[in-house]
């Protein structure tokens, strides 16, 4: 592809995304971060992973996108703010009703966004001829980081991804849990 096909399929993903409720659009080289396998090998040294010994016996994978798949070349990278759009923190004065985060009130999020996923998938692969997978956080990959190169936000103390933009892009009125 010319520099100038890539800039017209960028320019048609990322309208795609946004016509599919992506809030967020990202494209990071897959060899971005080559000091995540040392980071991850530290703190699975470090004992940080605790009993989920499936991130040990992944490491290799885990460490970087070519670890699991040698052939790629780029990570796109999509986000969506699940917000609600009431405040969810005004339930807590409420003693006898329960809370339930906000990513678990509504459909399987996992569900919801591979359908998506693919349709944007469907859309590179018909358009470049490239083999294209799709992953909703169920596979070896370190998302998060991928993300702050992609431009997308940075990764809190929290381990949730910060993304300020989404208060921008948010409809009017929408609580935003953002900042």
């Amino acid at each position: 592809m010319t520099q100038l096909d890539t800039e017209k399929l960028v320019a048609e993903l990322r309208a795609r995304a946004r016509a599919l409720g992506f809030d967020s659009f990202g494209i990071a080289p897959a060899d971005a971060r080559p000091d995540l396998p040392e980071k991850l090998n530290a703190a699975l040294a470090a004992g940080w992973h605790g009993d989920m010994d499936w991130m040990a016996e992944t490491a290799g994978r885990r460490g970087s996108p070519r670890g699991m798949w040698p052939e790629a070349r780029s990570v796109i990278v999509l986000g969506i703010n699940y917000g609600p759009e009431t405040d969810p923190l005004a339930i807590l004065g409420e003693k006898s009703l329960g809370t339930i985060s906000v990513y678990a009130r509504n459909r399987d999020y996992h569900e919801i966004i591979k359908g998506k996923l693919k349709d944007m998938a469907g859309l590179l692969a018909r358009r470049s001829g490239a083999e294209v997978k799709v992953f909703v956080d169920t596979a070896p990959l370190m998302e998060k980081p991928l993300a702050e190169v992609a431009g997308l936000g940075w990764q809190g103390k929290h381990t949730v991804l910060v993304e300020p933009r989404l208060r921008l892009l948010a409809v009017p009125g929408r609580y935003s849990n953002l900042g």
